[in-house]
């Protein structure tokens, strides 16, 4: 049987005019090296949206994780009100525990944490801010040694428990397999208390469907995780009804699930994201239509040469632009080997042959990008958090115009 190629169309375009806008800025007011930028308008915008989607008695809380820069996180509790946050790793914990502002906000882990890593991070914060902490538990024995650590440090830390609503990463499966925990907690009450429960559900964007709406077997999907949820109160309540007296923390959320939990009142009260607040590329799915793309990395174009010459075949190379008008152009950019996606100009490819490089990768493109030396190249991070840790800054845009620098932490 015959095999057909079908000869490559010219992707090419020029800048759209959001793009074209922030590349004039760049090339009259940028750096000219490869940078974080942070459209605020847009940001305030998803904030609009957060806002009127969680509404009490469901509470806002902020994942310091996907949002790593002390004065972005500043900017989003005083725009929300919120004043909880979650937190992945025990260098941002440390950092915020020791922090005037944020060591009085309710902090809850995200992941359990060894006790080896309990260890260092109580070594470094002081023994008050230490107790406030929610720490995430998710075996009996993890609390075992929760519990020795305690008994050493003469402490009383608040347990929240990881449980397993669907996504299988871990955490107590049923509500009968937590029965020990609780049973451990109540037990030794003067080292120990229950905070609540988390069942993470990313899972519930990645239901299949078969000729059916999307959002509508999201929302049938988040229902039955929300029952396994209310499944774990309800034993819980029933075997150890002390523990269930003050106010709890029932965690759960994401950032493609939290816009439908208004509607399932009466279960969760405590909602998380991050990454929804700047969407990135990993966060391109139908909840988050109404959020708008706010974070993007902005490199410059260092050389512009006619064709694509590739070293040992120099004298065919003239041939690879005629079949493929998207090599008619070689770009070499300052960085790249991103964790991105290209944004703008549209039709910009990698060069296979030549690879990837994090000093100056190659992008062929047809002439119909119309780039220039020091035109700048947008890409969109796939993910928020590692991108902006690696550039350790970002910059900030209002109007279209620079308009400051936030510095980021680093795990």
């Amino acid at each position: 049987m015959a095999a057909f190629v079908v000869k490559p169309k010219d992707n090419g375009a020029v800048y759209s005019d959001y793009f074209q806008k922030l590349n004039q800025e760049l090339r009259s007011s940028g750096p000219g090296k490869p940078i974080v930028l942070l459209d605020l308008d847009r940001l305030d915008a998803n904030l609009k949206v957060l806002k009127e989607k969680i509404q009490p008695p469901l509470q806002y809380r902020v994942v310091v994780k996907s949002l790593p820069s002390l004065d972005l996180l500043r900017y989003i509790v005083r725009e929300t009100g919120s004043r909880r946050l979650m937190v992945f790793h025990s260098g941002d914990l440390v950092m915020l525990l020791n922090d005037p502002e944020f060591q009085k906000f309710d902090i809850l882990l995200g992941k359990p944490m060894p006790v080896a890593a309990l260890s260092e991070i109580y070594s470094r914060t002081k023994k008050e801010n230490f107790q406030k902490v929610q720490w995430l538990l998710d075996t009996s024995t993890r609390i075992e040694q929760y519990l020795e650590f305690a008994k050493k440090k003469d402490l009383k830390l608040k347990l929240n428990l990881e449980i397993d609503i669907g996504l299988h990463r871990g955490g107590f499966p049923n509500p009968e397999a937590s029965l020990q925990a609780l049973d451990l907690i109540q037990e030794n009450s003067d080292r120990l208390s229950f905070s609540g429960y988390m069942g993470y559900e990313p899972h519930v964007a990645s239901v299949p469907t078969i000729f059916r709406d999307k959002i509508a077997a999201m929302e049938e999907a988040l229902g039955e995780s929300l029952q396994r949820y209310s499944s774990h109160i309800e034993l819980g309540k029933r075997k150890y009804p002390k523990l269930f007296t003050s106010d709890l923390t029932f965690n759960g959320g994401g950032s493609k699930t939290y816009k439908f939990y208004q509607k399932h009142l009466g279960v969760v009260n405590d909602l998380s994201l991050g990454s929804a607040l700047v969407k990135p590329t990993d966060f391109d799915v139908e909840s988050l239509e109404e959020h708008t793309p706010a974070v993007f990395i902005a490199t410059p174009v260092l050389k512009k040469l006619e064709g694509t010459q590739i070293p040992f075949l120099e004298s065919i190379s003239f041939l690879f632009p005629l079949w493929d008008p998207n090599q008619e152009v070689t770009y070499f950019i300052y960085g790249g080997a991103y964790s991105a996606k290209k944004e703008s100009p549209k039709g910009l490819q990698d060069n296979s042959l030549f690879g990837s490089s994090t000093n100056q990768s190659i992008l062929n493109g047809s002439k119909a990008t119309k780039l220039e030396p020091d035109d700048y190249v947008f890409f969109r991070p796939t993910q928020s958090e590692k991108v902006m840790a690696e550039m350790g800054e970002i910059h900030l845009l209002r109007g279209n115009k620079l308009s400051g620098i936030w510095k980021c932490f680093i795990n």
